[in-house]
């Protein structure tokens, strides 16, 4: 069907606020189109540190240290912004369900600029509370984020999209990016991990009775140090996962400790490896 040109751009407009509506469209453009700022001494950097243009950690000074984590909760979906959207023309379709949900990449933050502001889900941001955003997970969505590069932890609640550029796979709240000792880089290699109240079900969408987790210590190219890790672990009496040490994934020798039913006990096996042997372990979902 040929469209003159004011029809083409009413119908654009009108397509346009229907999806801002729903999604909070201009603000995660914003967010997702503006670079980050590294410069050191510019207007928009933090000590050297990184993040959006015009954005930026509050003026004033609050005890993050005091913020306790997100705590996972049964909740329904919220009523908007988990329909399909697209952003900078690719297509995203939000995920059924977060069950067994785990990616890593780079995890970015956002601050004073959004302070207040709707999200997309509908709850105005709160920079000073343990939440994020991410492209396709279920709003909400509760999710451990392990930074690799410090060892650190911490639960958000995922209420809001993006991030769409690079690499990047979570916008983390201010307060949990100071959490994690990002704020000032502005960005961290990161692991996100779904997780769900105890007994709950997580939205009565999912359901995580039969989720149980893997302690991950190592991933070798060469299958020797994978052998030789397995005797150590074994040597400590600990439960090797049943996988045999010729067998590869994602094209590397990996050494993991498990199955558990639930993530303490994965966690006290985990700090038992750090004090044993000196290596900490990844704890994952066991798919």
């Amino acid at each position: 069907m040929h469209l003159p040109g004011l029809a083409r751009l009413l119908l654009f407009l009108s397509f346009t606020a229907l999806v801002g509506c729903s999604l909070n469209l201009p603000e995660i453009l914003s967010r997702s189109s503006t670079p980050i700022s590294t410069q050191k001494g510019s207007p928009a950097s933090y000590s050297g540190g990184g993040y959006y243009k015009d954005d930026g950690p509050p003026s004033e000074t609050v005890d993050i240290a005091r913020i306790p984590d997100a705590v996972p909760q049964d909740a329904p979906r919220s009523r908007t912004g988990n329909n399909p959207y697209e952003v900078f023309g690719k297509r995203y379709v939000p995920i059924e369900s977060a069950h067994g949900f785990e990616q890593t990449g780079y995890a970015s933050w956002y601050g004073k600029k959004f302070h207040g502001k709707r999200t997309s889900s509908g709850e105005p941001y709160d920079m000073f509370a343990m939440t994020a955003a991410h492209p396709t997970l279920p709003l909400p969505t509760w999710i451990r984020v392990f930074n690799h590069e410090n060892q650190r932890a911490v639960v958000v609640k995922v209420n809001d999209r993006g991030p769409f550029l690079r690499e990047r796979i979570v916008d983390l709240s201010y307060a949990a990016a100071t959490k994690l000792d990002i704020v000032r880089k502005g960005t961290a290699h990161v692991t996100i991990t779904a997780v769900f109240p105890e007994g709950g079900t997580a939205g009565n969408y999912q359901d995580n009775a039969s989720i149980q987790y893997l302690v991950q210590v190592g991933a070798f190219s060469k299958q020797t140090n994978a052998v030789s890790l397995r005797l150590d672990l074994a040597n400590l009496g600990l439960q090797l996962y049943p996988r045999s040490s010729s067998e590869t994934h994602d094209g590397l020798f990996v050494v993991s400790i498990g199955p558990f039913d639930s993530r303490d006990e994965a966690e006290i096996i985990q700090k038992t490896i750090l004090a044993s042997i000196g290596k900490r372990g990844i704890i994952k979902v066991h798919q």
